[in-house]
């Protein structure tokens, strides 16, 4: 008889009869996802089983049953609707591992605390607040998992079980830890995230043994002394401290990981701690709608209106000692759209926004463009901020009710973003945890890691929406009207310091006293300073060791205080005293108007004929090429040309360019001058060769993977442009066009497109893509944006295919980082969809897919097909097409290794798994007739 039955998700309602019969041998017994609710009375029979897996059915109360196998090792019957856990379960005493996660339990009774072989334990996401007495009896537990119950005190318990490795309480009510818990001195996993914690006992510092320390999401303002001596976390770097109103130290310096802790405390032991109270303010909106009037206003009260020759370009940083000690630092941003790109390197965490709408112009169905794009914005890039509404120019409008009905038609919109916002997520919350629920067995604990986390960022984002204000009616004009209200609002909001805590930050004194030094050469327009001139300036304000200056500049540059890109070869020697220089030079190159740039009239120019000046500029419009030459012609008048070569590195470093090889087609126009390209000037459509080397059939010998992300209702400013730039070094040969690009790795061709599917369009992935008609389009918020990067090879080349499209992938994943409230997924097109060139009806599987491990399967079922087409499993498993490959390495080489597997194949593969949707998998052992 057969040791192991596999009965997972077969629909079943009760216990197989060939079950039963199995008798003594059966050892282990697998019946998650069915819809069990009770077991027969016989089941008790089974006295060999040892591994029993329940999970995922619908048991409302513990089955009397599993009591009679005394022999029973490993129970799951998790995510059922258990109340109680019966008082005799002790009889069960070899048990070793207990899953009971997702249930209705309130407690455990006394007798449970007499299972003392028990190694791990899971009772995740019930309703537990207390545990038995003499539950710190279970000595023999490593494992112990209490994540999402209702816990508010730290069960002293727990303190006896000194051979805890792993101990998790995320998501519960913990106000407090212990100052024993050093006493779990083997512990080196602990999660205490998502609990209402304000503070961790100095203890913790000495459980050297910690390797991962979760603590985001609770109320915790300093870290204690020592922190940084947590040193086996040094080398895991799995330290979590996000979503805490951090002060000591600032969460800029938590960023830079668990040394930079270190180096912070230790220098605060050496030098004084001085708390410096300062916050960015930044000014948004649409061109020429009263920001640096109103910023004139705020600052100095008193009216000092702008002209329209005379409106902010890039971005303007003026200081503002507001009432008491406060320092505030106003951003004025450029407002017309060829800023945006740059925008995102001063839209920081822990800001507070004012954005202006001239409500004299305003019009309703101007809200995309006046107001809803600069809400995307925010949301994407500064999830749950502070954002202040200022109507301008109210003195051109005589109208009170006007004036009313304008406010309140924002306010309006505004609240129907946010709602429409909530039930996107509430969407992709429901999608996700559906398709965890279709996770394969034996992918499960490694694979719902990728969707845990993602929806663990959902529900983070659902908790932070933003935080609007009413609209304040002003006029920066003659009697301020308004001015002053708005005033006292950013002040009332600034009193919550949970919200901003840089007013509370504390600093070494030698630290602020360096940012002050680097912030002082800006008066003296220093485009840069060597690393040696700073190692001099940090060692005037006393910090003498290299780490902590580098610790010190490090935080600085993610303070936005500073620049230093301390991972770039070109760059890590140079410090950028002021950040505002890399608007400077996108200033200087991006211009909405390059007719009246590229012109004889234009002094920069004055060396070029008007015949090679067209040239230039249609090269620039058609091609996207500016030489270094023009470059540095076109930034001649800024004091960054200076230093020629650091400007090149900065724009390849911020994403805006990549060199071009000289050709005889640039060599024409430039000369032998080397060339860069910016994609963010191409306007062509894709390339006349387009259609052949892409044609819309794949032949017979060859396959295409097709993967990448959508994005719903926006794009980031200048994400694909830079996407285009970030791919140039992992192709070859390219092709580039205002949506796309066509490139080589080696011998594969690869193609990168933004395609933008309409929301009249019939389906979320079944609507062919259009080209977005222009870089600043507004567009619809149920439409969506697909990011999508392809290759096609002979069949025999999957692995190879995957080795050239993942790294750009990455590069795509890196830059959505950058925005952490960006509504997006990920995917795999399935490839039977693909090569029938079914273009309206496309299956995507779920991005996660990539994460999962190698399947065991050869062939997959096209969810489309209805279960009758089935594809290679290697075309949408990269891990699965490593296997492949090198199982093919160790056969003969006789016999046609790696030929195409077509539909009449079928029959006699011998492992298939029939994928019939997100939640359905199903395992066939198919026999050749």
């Amino acid at each position: 008889m057969s040791r192991q039955i596999e009965l997972q998700k077969k629909g079943l309602t009760k216990v197989p009869s060939h079950v039963l019969r199995a008798g003594k041998d059966l050892r282990e017994l697998n019946m998650r996802q069915n819809h069990l609710s009770c077991l027969p009375d016989d089941f008790g029979n089974l006295k060999g089983l040892v591994n029993v897996k329940l999970w995922n059915n619908t048991f409302k109360s513990f089955p009397e049953q599993l009591l009679e196998l005394i022999e029973l090792e490993e129970l799951d019957i998790g995510c059922n609707e258990l109340a109680e856990v019966p008082e005799n379960i002790e009889v069960l005493q070899k048990l070793k591992m207990l899953r009971l996660y997702k249930n209705k339990l309130q407690n455990l009774p006394e007798a449970f605390c007499n299972l003392r072989k028990l190694e791990m334990f899971y009772l995740g996401d019930n309703g537990v607040s207390s545990l038995p007495r003499d539950f710190g009896k279970l000595t023999n537990l490593a494992d112990l998992w209490f994540g999402n119950n209702r816990f508010e005190d730290f069960p002293d318990q727990v303190l006896c079980l000194v051979n805890l490795k792993i101990l998790n309480f995320s998501g519960n009510k913990l106000r407090k830890i212990p100052e024993d818990i050093c006493k779990l001195n083997k512990l080196e996993n602990l999660y205490l995230d998502k609990n209402e914690l304000t503070s961790l006992p100095e203890s913790i510092c000495r459980m050297t043994s910690l390797t991962v320390l979760h603590l985001q999401d609770n109320r915790i303002t300093a870290l204690p002394m020592g922190f940084g001596s947590l040193v086996n976390i040094r080398k895991r770097a799995d330290l979590r401290l996000k979503n805490n109103p951090l002060c000591q130290p600032p969460h800029e310096v938590c960023a830079g990981g668990i040394e930079s802790i270190a180096a912070y405390q230790d220098e605060l032991g050496r030098s004084t701690a001085t708390v410096v109270p300062q916050v960015k303010l930044t000014l948004v909106g649409t061109p020429l709608s009263g920001k640096t009037s109103l910023s004139n206003a705020l600052i100095q009260d008193v009216s000092v209106l702008t002209k329209e020759e005379d409106r902010t370009h890039g971005v303007q940083i003026t200081p503002w000692p507001a009432e008491g000690n406060v320092k505030l630092l106003v951003y004025d941003f450029g407002g017309h759209p060829i800023y945006h790109m740059t925008h995102q390197l001063f839209l920081t965490k822990g800001s507070l926004h004012i954005l202006t709408v001239d409500l004299a112009r305003y019009r309703r169905e101007a809200f995309p463009t006046s107001v809803g794009k600069w809400v995307d914005i925010f949301r994407a890039r500064v999830p749950g901020t502070h954002v202040l509404l200022a109507g301008t120019h109210v003195d051109q409008i005589k109208d009170v009710e006007e004036i009313r009905t304008k406010c309140e038609d924002i306010e309006i919109q505004i609240d129907q973003m946010q709602q429409n916002h909530v039930k996107d997520l509430d969407r992709q919350i429901r999608k996700i945890t559906k398709e965890l629920r279709g996770v394969r067995s034996d992918s499960l604990n490694s694979t719902q890691d990728g969707y845990a986390k993602r929806l663990t960022e959902l529900h983070d984002l659902k908790s932070k929406p933003l935080k609007f204000s009413q609209v304040f009616p002003l006029s920066s004009a003659e009697g301020l009207q308004g001015v002053n209200a708005l005033r006292a609002e950013i002040l009332r909001v600034l009193e919550d310091t949970s919200a901003f805590p840089d007013l509370r930050r504390v600093l070494p004194k030698t630290w602020a006293d360096l940012e002050t030094r680097l912030e002082s050469l800006r008066k003296e327009k220093s485009f840069s300073v060597s690393r040696s001139v700073c190692r001099q300036i940090a060692s005037e304000v006393g910090l003498t060791s290299e780490i902590s200056m580098n610790t010190a500049v490090g935080y600085l540059h993610r303070k936005g205080v500073i620049l230093h890109y301390s991972e770039n070869e070109a760059l890590r020697d140079h410090v950028f005293p002021d950040p505002v220089c890399i608007v400077e030079i996108f200033k200087g190159l991006f211009h909405y108007d390059t007719d009246s740039v590229f012109s004889v009239d234009n002094p920069r120019f004055e060396d070029m004929l008007s015949m090679e000046l067209d040239r230039v500029k249609t090269s620039l419009l058609q091609n996207g090429l500016l030489s270094r030459d023009v470059i540095h012609m076109l930034l001649s008048d800024s004091p960054v040309m200076l230093q020629s070569d650091l400007v090149m590195d900065l724009l390849l470093e911020f994403g805006l360019c990549y060199p071009v090889p000289v050709s005889p087609s640039t060599t024409a126009i430039f000369g032998t001058d080397q060339q860069y390209r910016f994609p963010s000037y191409l306007q062509s459509s894709p390339p006349k060769t387009y259609n052949k080397v892409w044609p819309a059939r794949i032949s017979e010998s060859q396959d295409q993977i097709e993967l990448g992300h959508t994005l719903k209702g926006f794009c980031p400013p200048g994400l694909f442009e830079r996407l285009c730039v970030r791919i140039h070094p992992h192709v070859t040969y390219r092709q580039d066009w205002k949506d796309g690009v066509m490139a080589c790795k080696g011998d594969l061709q690869i193609l990168v497109q933004r395609t933008l599917r309409h929301s009249g369009d019939s389906g979320n992935e079944k609507a062919p893509g259009t080209q977005l008609t222009s870089r600043f389009d507004v567009i619809n918020p149920n439409d969506e944006i697909d990011i999508v990067i392809t290759t096609r090879a002979d069949t025999i080349d999957v692995n190879r295919m995957w080795k050239a499209l993942l790294p750009l992938q990455e590069e795509l994943d890196n830059l959505l980082k950058e925005w952490p409230g960006l509504t997006h997924t990920s995917f795999v097109t399935c490839p039977h969809c693909v090569k029938n060139n079914a273009v309206s009806d496309r299956y995507r599987f779920p991005g996660q897919i990539l994460d999962q491990p190698a399947p065991g399967e050869d062939m997959m079922v096209c969810p489309r097909s209805g279960g009758t087409s089935f594809f290679r499993t290697s075309l949408v498993s990269p891990l699965r097409a490593a296997e492949e490959e090198a199982d093919n390495k160790s056969l003969p080489t006789s016999g046609k290794a790696g030929a195409a597997v077509n539909n009449a194949d079928v029959t006699g593969v011998g492992n298939i798994v029939i994928q019939t949707g997100n939640d359905c998998v199903i395992n066939v052992n198919t026999i050749g007739e």
